[in-house]
């Protein structure tokens, strides 16, 4: 029975972790996606997105670097914000300086809060594969916010992982791996190598800047 019962935990367990494990899918090969685990998005330098928050129909576009997010306005006009202009335009909650980027982008949302109202995520990675910056905005009474700023360069084929409140990094050549995990209105970083600052993560690399 004992011997039973160790079998049936090993076997748990090992559908806890390859239920946690964001296993990369044939869906996100082909669309080209770098941030694994949104509830839905969609990739490249065009595109749309409808999402509800709440009974509030949104649709977010990307179109020439810009990203505008509109809901049908009291008068049946759309109300709209530019959340993305070359860069991150709506308030934000630290003051993190990342570097401009360009390159594809991967723009959805999640539920990050776990209040059942998704927060927008918009990721950019540079040409070379080898630089992030993921933004997390919350829609508020003022319009959208950020609630988090993401940036990690120097890693080779660099892509996010979201998995219920948090977001990971992988950083294979250092074996190390960056979380950011939600905590109310804001994102708290660990990392397994003994990183604490975060803006460390950001400094490009000589042939990058």
């Amino acid at each position: 029975m004992k011997a039973l019962r160790g079998i049936l935990a090993s076997v748990l367990l090992i559908v806890a972790l390859t239920a946690q494990a964001q296993i990369r899918t044939g869906g996100d090969i082909d669309s080209g996606t770098f941030i694994i685990g949104l509830d839905s998005y969609f990739c490249g330098n065009a595109g749309g997105l409808n999402f509800n928050l709440g009974s509030d129909p949104y649709t977010v576009t990307l179109g020439g670097s810009v990203i505008v997010v509109s809901t049908p306005g009291p008068d049946g006009e759309p109300v709209e914000q530019t959340v993305y202009d070359g860069g991150l335009v709506v308030p934000f909650l630290t003051g993190i300086n990342l570097p401009e980027i360009s390159g594809d982008f991967v723009v959805g949302v999640h539920d990050f809060t776990g209040d059942n109202i998704p927060e927008l995520v918009i990721g950019v990675r540079n040409s070379s594969a080898s630089g992030i910056e993921t933004h997390i905005l919350k829609h508020t009474e003022d319009g959208w916010r950020s609630i988090g700023e993401i940036a990690v360069f120097g890693i080779s084929g660099v892509e996010c992982r979201v998995f219920r409140h948090a977001i990971t990094v992988k950083n294979p050549a250092k074996g190390a791996l960056y979380t950011w995990t939600c905590h109310g209105d804001k994102f708290d970083f660990k990392a397994s190598d003994g990183t604490t600052d975060p803006s460390l993560l950001i400094e490009l690399p000589a042939e990058e800047s």
